[in-house]
């Protein structure tokens, strides 16, 4: 029996010893130290300037029948992530700057805009807006048409109203306002990548135009000397997948 209990404690101590080595195996850690994460950046600008902007676009002397060239500004992404583009036109104002004697003869009143439509989108007392039409584009055409200053057939379009009676007809014919002109177009301008985008104003000829029914009731005279006002707002989001 001596015997016996003295074979179970040596095969104790023989499987103690095994068990035991088995926890001194080789072992190696090594530390990544300092990991880092950052965040990229949006940065939109405008003929390389960041806001708040000064009036990029303008136009003087307009005459009733011509097309005008009323501004190109340079817009770049100078962050690291790409983004798409957006465009508002915001805020139109017309100012009437005084009642002359061919404006009162067609019918022109101080301080009251004339608008037999019904749909008037601007503020104040003038008729400029309603009889001006706009195209805007980005030069993307080839060759000269990427830098002329000319909305080119090639270009990309992202507004053209041209054709119609005005910016502010009717609920149909219309420029729409705080409203992305671009969404439909699509258009990435990658991290580092820069295009051209040009602004025509068109001032409608109400006689060449007759089928329109007058201007619906305004005259190009109504409009003489008044000035239109408007805010363009750039901006771009995130490209998501």
């Amino acid at each position: 029996m001596k015997r016996i209990l003295m074979s179970i404690m040596t095969i104790a101590f023989v499987l103690a010893v095994v068990a035991g080595g088995t926890l001194a195996l080789f072992a190696d850690t090594e530390s990544s130290i300092g990991n880092t994460f950052t965040s990229g950046t949006l940065d939109l600008r405008v003929d390389n300037e960041n806001g708040p902007l000064g009036a990029k676009f303008s136009t003087s002397n307009m005459v009733p029948g011509e097309k005008y060239h009323a501004g190109t500004v340079t817009l770049s992404n100078a962050g690291t992530v790409d983004g798409i583009l957006t465009l508002m036109i915001d805020n139109p104002v017309s100012h009437e700057n005084g009642i002359l004697d061919a404006e009162a003869d067609d019918g022109d009143l101080v301080d009251q805009e004339i608008d037999p439509s019904g749909y008037n989108a601007n503020t104040g007392d003038g008729e400029l807006w309603d009889q001006t039409t706009l195209r805007i584009c980005l030069e993307t055409g080839a060759g000269s048409h990427s830098t002329n200053n000319i909305c080119d057939w090639d270009d990309t379009t992202l507004y053209n109203n041209e054709g119609t009676p005005g910016n502010d007809y009717s609920a149909t014919y219309r420029l729409p306002i705080a409203t992305d002109l671009a969404e439909d177009n699509h258009i990435t301008l990658a991290a580092g990548d820069s295009v051209n985008l040009v602004v025509e104003v068109t001032f409608v000829d109400d006689q060449s135009n007759w089928w329109w029914g007058g201007m619906n009731g305004v005259t190009n005279n109504m409009a003489m000397s008044d000035d239109m006002v408007f805010d363009v707002i750039f901006g771009l989001k995130q490209v998501t997948p």
